[in-house]
């Protein structure tokens, strides 16, 4: 049983704390007397904007004890409102409330009011309201709040925050609009402490369930809920339940109706309401410096994205002092030039676990100041779970410090790749302790070369240890010897060789049926791939992704069988290349391919066969591929959700792209081979005529590369060389220069994957295949993830 949020972090918000007094009936405390005031506590018969309360008899009388009461009740009361109850009518409400006395809804209001005085002690104030809270008629209490007299917000936050850090609260009845009706700081304290209830009773890691997430928060109020379920869960989830906490409290923390706008399909309409929801918000102005980089030469796309990201991050760190978010600055800079839009918003999140935890950014802040190197900055985000928490924490080693100052890691690419693995080093679910995780990443640093080679060096060993620390979870291979293999390594105080340490168990754990070594020649064709692709650790890196992370019933083992068949044909078979087209090409295993190959052979032939401009924009090649490890890095060399160590939920359909002979990549190529930007092609039927269709998708870039710019026209020319090779149209789901709709359907008849990544708009599922909205047979999809490739595009424009 998950041991109580007050018993392994007791410190919550001010407003959410109670004051420790049992629950049983206990002494009114001393309260301070005061003098040259009213004797008792007098009936109010004045009307209020709410309703008129009656005479009715003095609270003394509950207590069976004389209070003398002024002779002319109506004055008294007006005089009553205006001071200080007197130190005998609180010690006569605190001891009815104790005692857990019958007090009528009249009477309850007047202690309510007594406790909203801001004249009365504050220490008296808030024992009225922990009495309150214990006492039977709590709700009442907290439903007539909206009308007590004299009351200020920081009195009113007082009493509604005590009232709910004792029961749970139901957003639901004719009694909301008494609360909705609270000013907006009572509002939040009453949530923020029904929040911290909530937490105190969880009985599953990293999850609580307020009845408030309805109340009506501005969005600034909405901040401190996220900040505060972070801080109060952190000690209960472990990292990957965190992690999903983040995103779950940012998606429901951030829904309501002044955000609204910025679920518009019209990316023009996003984008309006983005920047009206940003001008509304106040932000600090290291936020609003942010908000004001909008890259207005950009697409609409990338301006969108841009201020989704500044609201995400104003959202995250709003409720931070001033003082932490001057400090965060250059960070949060440096995240806001991120190219990669999902590694960027994986580290925000982790930056927002790392100073929301501990309550303050002041210890993330601390360990931060010693990386001083500008491509630095984002790299505390990464080791800061890894090196700075748990036992033994401490600032980096001056090794690693150096090391990671590197002007190799100025490289965009590398510095990416070395952000992903840190991340999984300290992520990974592995028994490893923090301490033998730190110390790995101490046998990485490599002992001799120059700067760079040993920055390249940690690098390769970083990308063998992540993989391995990914392989050592328990929930993903109970019997894995990985973990008999890592902990002697991690204790051990010579430096030891990583890579080979590591090789046979990593060979173990690759997909295929080959894997074991047991077939003659597969220990000659894993040193082979080790050495000819250009990242070996990728088809690791996908396979640990999807049995750790993708569940049975969303297809997990459809997708390890299609991954299988991947590497026993590209990695494992003698002929692998040659194997591997046989298989993918292959119309037998494919309803969609049979029928272009029966309707139109020679185009299919043609099809499988790559084209070449005369002429590429330098400095890159431009290149019509099917090789195994361009499509495996289709999304990985050029960021997108098809990535190997992307989300499951999207990144399960990547063997549609690998294995589904209906796609080729068109990519412009850099001087190291890897890809830089690219665009799908796929071969599609026409259902009037059943003839092949080439549809282009959309561009994917890094940085530096535009739409409809010089390497991007390379890339649609040479969709256009094809496209004539075959004898077939072009199309794609954006006019080009003349807008000349295609107006017939086009149809896919099924993929040899389990998944396809539909990247189209006005799509149509067919024959009840899933998409990621779950759609029916029928319906319309704007792309996605299709099941089994049964799919129409029901809009395209021919590209002339």
């Amino acid at each position: 049983m998950t041991t109580p949020v007050a018993a392994r972090n007791p410190a919550l918000p001010i407003q959410a704390a109670p004051l420790p007094i049992d629950d049983a009936a206990a002494p009114a405390p001393v309260v301070q007397r005061l003098t040259g005031q009213p004797e008792g506590l007098a009936p109010r018969t004045a009307a209020r904007e709410a309703g008129v309360r009656g005479p009715r008899q003095p609270l003394a009388s509950l207590l069976s004890e004389p209070i003398a009461s002024s002779s002319n009740a109506t004055a008294a009361a007006a005089e009553a409102a205006e001071q200080r109850p007197t130190d005998a009518a609180v010690d006569l409400a605190l001891r009815a409330l104790h005692a857990k006395r019958f007090l009528d809804d009249a009477r309850i209001a007047d202690i309510v009011d007594m406790a909203v005085n801001p004249a009365l002690d504050e220490g008296a104030r808030q024992a009225l309201a922990e009495g309150l809270a214990r006492h039977p008629k709590s709700l009442s209490a907290l439903y007539c709040l909206a009308d007590a007299r004299g009351a200020t917000d920081e009195t009113l936050s007082t009493v509604a925050a005590a009232l709910g850090r004792r029961q749970t609260i139901e957003m639901t009845g004719y009694r909301v609009p008494q609360l909705l009706a609270l000013p907006e700081p009572a509002r939040l304290a009453l949530a923020l402490a029904q929040q911290a209830y909530d937490v105190e009773r969880m009985q599953t890691h990293g999850r609580h369930r307020s009845g408030f997430y309805q109340i009506d928060l501005e969005l600034a109020s909405r901040s401190q809920m996220f900040a505060q379920a972070i801080h109060l869960t952190a000690p209960l989830a472990d990292s990957q339940e965190l992690a999903r906490l983040v995103g779950e409290e940012f998606q429901r923390w951030k829904s309501g109706d002044d955000t609204d706008g910025i679920r518009q399909e019209s990316l023009d309409l996003r984008l309006h309401a983005l920047q009206a929801l940003l001008k509304n918000m106040h932000l600090h102005p290291v936020l609003q410096r942010a908000a004001d980089g909008d890259p207005l030469d950009q697409s609409v796309m990338t301006r969108v994205a841009h201020q989704q990201w500044v609201f995400k991050a104003a959202f995250m760190y709003g409720s931070l002092p001033s003082a932490s978010l001057d400090r965060l600055g250059s960070t949060l800079q440096s995240l806001e030039r991120l190219r990669a839009p999902l590694l960027r918003d994986q580290l925000t999140e982790l930056l927002a676990l790392n100073v929301h935890a501990s309550g303050d950014a002041d210890a993330y802040l601390q360990f931060a100041a010693h990386f001083h190197r500008s491509h630095m900055r984002t790299l505390p985000i990464a080791l800061f779970p890894l090196l700075a928490q748990g036992e033994a924490s401490g600032p980096p080693s001056a090794k690693l410090l150096t090391l990671l100052g590197a002007s190799t890691l100025r490289n965009s690419r590398m510095l990416y790749k070395a952000l992903k693995d840190l991340m999984l080093m300290a992520d990974s679910e592995c028994p490893l302790s923090p301490q033998q995780r730190r110390q790995l990443l101490e046998h990485a640093i490599p002992e001799e070369g120059t700067a760079s080679q040993q920055c390249i060096g940690f690098l390769e060993n970083l990308r063998f240890l992540a993989i391995a620390v990914q392989c050592a979870r328990e929930d993903v291979d109970p019997s894995s010897e990985v973990f008999d293999i890592l902990a002697p390594l991690a204790d051990s105080e010579e430096k030891p060789v990583l890579t080979q340490a590591l090789s046979a168990v990593l060979r173990r754990a690759m997909p295929g049926a080959a894997a074991s070594g047991t077939p003659a020649g597969s220990l000659d064709r894993w040193e082979s791939y080790l050495s000819s692709w250009r990242q070996p650790e990728a088809l690791l890196v996908y396979a640990q992704n999807i049995r750790a992370n993708l569940d049975e019933d969303e297809g997990r083992d459809a997708v390890l069988e299609s991954l299988n068949r991947f590497a026993d044909s590209a990695v494992w078979a003698p002929e692998n290349l040659f194997s591997f087209r046989a298989l993918r090409y292959s119309s037998a295993a494919s309803d969609h391919l049979a029928k272009v190959a029966e309707n139109a052979p020679e185009a299919y032939a043609q099809w499988q066969q790559p084209v070449a401009l005369s002429e590429a924009p330098k400095p890159y090649a431009i290149e019509d591929t099917d090789h195994p490890e361009d499509l495996l890095l289709c999304g990985t060399d050029v960021s997108s959700c098809q990535s190997v160590d992307a989300s499951v939920e999207q990144g399960r359909a990547l063997m549609g792209y690998v294995l589904d002979g209906k796609h080729r990549l068109l990519v412009a190529k850099s001087q190291d081979g890897a890809m830089a930007a690219r665009r799908v092609v796929r071969i599609l039927i026409d259902e009037g005529s059943q003839q092949p269709v080439l549809y282009l998708e959309k561009l994917y870039a890094n940085a530096g590369i535009d739409k409809n710019g010089p390497v991007d026209k390379a890339l649609v020319q040479l969709a256009r060389l094809k496209a004539q090779a075959m004898g077939c149209d072009l199309v794609s789901g954006t006019p080009g220069d003349e807008e000349t709709p295609y107006d017939r359907v086009l149809q896919s008849l099924g993929s040899s994957a389990p998944f396809e990544y539909v990247d189209a708009d006005h799509v149509r599922q067919r024959d009840g295949s899933d998409s990621d909205s779950d759609g029916e047979d029928g319906e319309v999809v704007e792309g996605g993830v299709v099941k089994g490739g049964r799919y129409t595009v029901t809009k395209a424009y021919l590209l002339q």
